[in-house]
């Protein structure tokens, strides 16, 4: 059982629209933070900081520090912190996920509201409370900061490479499969489940799944997968724990980062993996088969597959991917039925070379 007394945050200013950066500096500016520490993503100060200066000025905001980021060193994130100017109200973030990473957890240390401005949705990252960082020059998820805010500027969205943006939708639509394993944890091994998270986390795919124009030219199909990711990050928040967002399909692309020379984006590659899982838990396999095709994920991959040999070796790995974390992949013969069905299946096939 949770603690009852935990306090939960939420984001506070959320603006997922067009042109949202364009008036960045108002929305800080009626929130109180007209001083501010901005990090951009590499390369993203030259897209986007004239826009940024502009509506700063515009608002009179300051940036007392303005730097562009390409680290996500937890060692780093500790140097930076002791740098901050004492006079900074929040962080801005304006990038990919390594820079949101990096200043959730430096929110997290100087205990400082974070404002997330995703270039890109190629996962629910930028909206929640998790960090993935290197640590010892090793990849770890860290409790963080979930933001303040969360700018989204649905045309920079939709202009982002669209490998981003089908990896959003794989790191989307695998919240199917982690809410069947979240529940089947319960009834295995009494792991407690939040039922709001699970409701809002399930409401948050189900508006992706059911919307009908799946066109990327569509600003509001757009919004909907930007949407539908921050209220997959809210809620991990809620339940203060990733299992909402986080299941089998999760262990497998965990193990895939370890054994492919190459990986590809998480979203990709837990797109993938949850097709691959739900076979085994069976109820969510119908919708995922769907979902795969209708959504443009499975012709994307099928252009940029993943290692055959690097998944099946992910696969054999993941049950021992996280201690004492039940997913499907832990019932009896799982792993064997598994293995047979990417052996046989059509689609899987498409994704794999």
């Amino acid at each position: 059982m949770r603690n009852l007394s935990m306090e939960v945050r939420v984001p506070s200013l959320v603006r997922v629209k067009p042109d949202a950066l364009h008036k960045i500096g108002k929305y800080l500016r009626t929130e109180g933070f007209d001083e501010v520490a901005l990090y951009y993503g590499e390369g993203m100060e030259k897209l986007f900081g004239e826009k940024v200066s502009i509506s700063f000025a515009s608002s009179e905001i300051k940036a007392l520090t303005k730097k562009e980021i390409a680290t996500h060193s937890i060692e780093d994130i500790f140097a930076e912190s002791t740098k901050l100017k004492l006079k900074s109200r929040a962080i801005v973030a304006i990038g990919g996920g390594k820079v949101i990473d990096f200043c959730k957890y430096l929110g997290f240390i100087n205990q400082l509201p974070v404002v997330s401005v995703p270039t890109s949705i190629s996962n629910d990252g930028f909206c929640s409370p998790l960090s993935s960082l290197l640590v010892n020059k090793r990849r770890r998820t860290v409790k963080s900061l979930i933001p303040y805010g969360v700018i989204v500027d649905t045309r920079i969205v939709q202009n982002s490479p669209k490998r981003f943006i089908y990896s959003g939708m794989g790191d989307l639509f695998c919240k199917l499969t982690s809410i069947f394993d979240w529940k089947l944890a319960y009834n295995r091994k009494g792991i407690y489940v939040d039922d709001f998270a699970a409701v809002i986390a399930q409401n948050a795919v189900d508006a992706f799944i059911y919307y009908d124009n799946r066109n990327l030219e569509d600003l509001e199909y757009i919004r909907i997968i930007a949407s539908s990711l921050m209220m997959s990050g809210m809620a991990m928040a809620i339940a203060d724990s990733s299992r909402p967002s986080s299941g089998s399909e999760h262990l497998v692309s965990h193990a895939y980062d370890k054994v492919a020379e190459k990986p590809s984006l998480h979203g990709l590659q837990v797109g993938v993996a949850s097709y691959a899982v739900s076979y085994i838990q069976e109820a969510t396999h119908p919708m995922l088969k769907k979902v795969v095709q209708e959504c443009g994920f499975l012709d994307f991959v099928s252009q940029n597959p993943l290692s055959r040999k690097d998944f099946i070796e992910a696969v054999k790995l993941a049950p021992g991917i996280k201690e004492d974390y039940y997913t499907v992949l832990s019932e009896r013969g799982a792993i064997e039925r598994l293995l047979e069905f990417i052996d046989k299946d059509e689609i899987i096939n498409r994704m794999l070379a």
